[in-house]
């Protein structure tokens, strides 16, 4: 029996939205959750905003991020796979699948980032609160 509860996080490009995912879970839960990210379709680098809004909410180590597809994460089964904004289906194993959708968040602003931000971490808050290990 594992002692973390496994969560995946998946969008697009791995740049923005799943890493922020990500970066949430290791702020609040990291003790008892394990985090990871992945793009379907990877770009090169983050998004330097997304490393700049979430250091607003005292996450500084989104720098050590790097982007990443869902075949270079580890392979096993996960608690939980999120995707965010796409496809609700990735080829990865998982007891639970869910879907998070926020309208239109392809391109955003900087203030329609923020928003999505804000949703997101609604979103991750309630879910890790609710992850009894």
């Amino acid at each position: 029996m594992r002692n973390k509860t496994y969560i995946l996080f998946v969008c697009q490009d791995n740049a923005m939205y799943s890493q922020m995912a990500e970066a949430m879970v290791k702020l609040y839960r990291d003790d008892e959750i394990c985090a990871f990210s992945a793009g379907l379709e990877p770009v090169r680098a983050l998004d330097s905003r997304a490393i700049s809004f979430m250091e607003r909410l005292g996450y500084n180590d989104m720098r050590q991020h790097t982007t990443k597809s869902v075949n270079e994460v580890p392979d096993f089964n996960y608690d939980f796979v999120i995707t965010i904004g796409v496809p609700a289906y990735v080829p990865v194993a998982a007891d639970k699948r869910l879907e998070w959708r926020f309208g239109d968040i392809e391109n955003p602003d900087d203030v329609q980032l923020l928003r999505v931000r804000d949703k997101l971490l609604n979103k991750v808050l309630s879910l890790v609160i609710s992850v009894a290990v």
